[in-house]
């Protein structure tokens, strides 16, 4: 509890990958964000880790 952080997810050269959440995750909306499918494209997921079964999370996405 009380971890917080921030994870960058840059796509490959090839692009299209996805990334998949545990249950722990909580997202804004109730619903895991569809990350930036572009070639060389970066998202960030910040995070808070409440206790050890719900983590809430940000994302922002296409950073460029």
């Amino acid at each position: 509890a009380g971890q917080t952080g921030s994870i960058f997810i840059t796509q490959d050269g090839t692009g299209s990958r996805t990334a998949s959440w545990g249950t722990s995750w909580d997202f804004i909306g109730g619903t895991a964000p569809t990350l930036t499918t572009t070639a060389a494209a970066t998202d960030r997921i910040d995070y808070i880790v409440l206790d050890s079964t719900n983590i809430q999370a940000v994302a922002t996405l296409n950073y460029s």
